[in-house]
C-alpha cells in the first residue's frame, strides 16, 4: 500500500463529497476499506457515513499510476450502501461508467471540432451557396429569425466590426467597398437551437431590398481599412458581438464611448452600461437568446440613431462579409455567417 497515495485518495473523496451537489459537507466519518487494479490504474474503495449514527455507503477515488497522488478523475458515489462482499464489483461497475461516460464526450468533442473546422469553411469562402443562407431565415422547429432592430445608415458608407472591443477604439474594423442609399434597415438574424449547439446566432443580415438574394459573394474592402485583417474581406472578433453599422453611426457611437468614460472613468461600458440592455433583451424574448442576452437594437442618446449588436455565432474568430445579389443583379443583402446549421445535427 502506498500510505501517501490513500492519504490522497482519502482527501479527494471527501473534497468530492463535501460539494453542494453531493453531501454538502465533509462526510462525518470515512475510510478506506479496499483496493483495486484496472486497466492498469490504482483505485481505492471507501466508506463513508454522512451523518453518526448512519449507515455506511460506498465511494470509489482513483485511478492512480504507480507513485503517483494526482488520481485521473474517477472519485463518485452513488450514495448507495456500503456492502463488503460487493464493494470492489460495485466499485469495479462505478468506474466503467465513468470511464464510457468521458469516452463518449471526448468522442463527442472530437466530433464537434471536426464540424467546427467545416464550419470555418463555410463562413469564410470566396462565395456561399445562397440556398445554406436563405434556408436560415425560414422558421422550423429548431430555426428561427426575427428583426435584431434597426440600424441606421446617413452616410450610406457601412462597417462591420466588433462594437465592444474594437469599434469603440477605431481598431479593426471592415470598410465595405460598395456604398449603399441612406436610409435606416433593418437587420435580421437567424437562430438555431439544438442539443449541440444550444442556442446560436447564425447569420446577421442588412437588408437592402426586399428581395431574395440568389448569389452571395464575399465583399471587399476600402483602401482605408484599419489593418491586414480588414482587408481580407471581414473583421476580428474579441468580445464575442458583431455589427453592421453606418460609418458616421459608428463615428458618433465613439463620441458616445468617449463622453460615457469622461463620466464613468473607472468604469467598464459593457458590465456598467451596454449589459443591463442585453439583460433586457432576453428578458423581452427569452426564447431566442442565451442568458445575459444576444442581441439589441440600441439609440444613440445623444443623436437618436440606431445600431444592432448581434452575439457573434460560437465566439471569438475571425468573421467574414458578403454581398447577396438578387436575380436582378442589385444588391440586395449585406450578411455576416457565423453558423452553419446544418453541420450541427440539424438539417432542416
Amino acid at each position: 500500500m502506498n500510505k501517501q497515495q490513500r492519504i490522497a485518495a482519502e482527501k479527494s473523496m471527501s473534497e468530492w463529497l463535501s460539494h453542494p451537489d453531493e453531501l454538502g459537507k465533509a462526510p462525518a466519518k470515512i475510510e478506506c476499506a479496499k483496493e483495486f487494479d484496472l486497466h492498469g490504474l490504482h483505485y481505492y474503495i471507501f466508506r463513508f457515513k454522512q451523518k453518526l449514527p448512519g449507515e455506511w455507503m460506498l465511494g470509489v477515488c482513483g485511478g492512480y499510476e504507480d507513485g503517483s497522488e494526482e488520481h485521473c478523475g474517477h472519485v463518485y458515489s452513488r450514495m448507495t450502501k456500503y456492502n463488503d462482499k460487493t464493494a470492489v464489483e460495485d466499485a469495479v461497475e462505478m468506474v466503467e461508467a465513468i470511464r464510457s461516460y468521458w469516452m463518449e464526450r471526448a468522442r463527442m468533442q472530437e466530433a464537434f471540432q471536426e464540424k467546427f473546422k467545416a464550419n470555418t469553411e463555410f463562413r469564410t469562402g470566396a462565395e456561399i451557396d445562397a440556398w445554406k443562407i436563405n434556408s436560415q431565415f425560414v422558421r422550423s422547429e429548431s430555426r428561427y429569425f426575427l428583426t435584431a432592430g434597426e440600424t441606421d445608415c446617413p452616410s450610406g458608407r457601412l462597417f462591420a466590426a466588433d462594437p465592444l472591443a474594437y469599434l469603440p477604439g477605431s481598431q479593426f474594423f471592415f470598410t465595405f467597398e460598395k456604398e449603399i442609399p441612406a436610409g435606416r434597415y433593418p437587420v435580421e438574424v437567424s437562430i438555431c437551437r439544438n442539443s449541440m449547439t444550444g442556442i446560436r446566432m447564425c447569420t446577421a443580415r442588412l437588408k437592402i431590398k426586399d428581395t431574395e438574394a440568389v448569389k452571395f459573394v464575399r465583399a471587399e474592402g476600402t483602401a482605408e481599412a484599419i489593418s491586414e485583417e480588414g482587408t481580407a474581406g471581414g473583421f476580428p472578433v474579441d468580445a464575442g458581438m458583431m455589427t453592421l453599422c453606418d460609418a458616421q453611426t459608428a463615428g458618433e457611437y465613439r463620441a458616445f464611448i468617449k463622453k460615457w468614460y469622461e463620466s464613468h472613468p473607472d468604469g467598464n461600458h459593457y458590465d456598467d452600461y451596454f449589459a443591463a440592455f442585453f439583460a433586457e433583451s432576453e428578458k423581452m424574448l427569452p426564447a431566442y437568446q442565451r442568458e445575459g442576452g444576444d442581441f439589441i437594437e440600441w439609440t444613440n442618446p445623444d443623436t437618436g440613431r440606431k445600431m444592432v449588436m448581434i452575439a457573434s455565432g460560437f465566439g471569438d474568430g475571425f468573421y467574414c462579409c458578403y454581398y447577396g445579389y438578387d436575380a436582378g443583379g442589385d444588391l440586395c443583402q449585406i450578411i455576416v455567417p457565423m453558423v452553419d446549421p446544418s453541420l450541427f445535427g440539424d438539417e432542416d
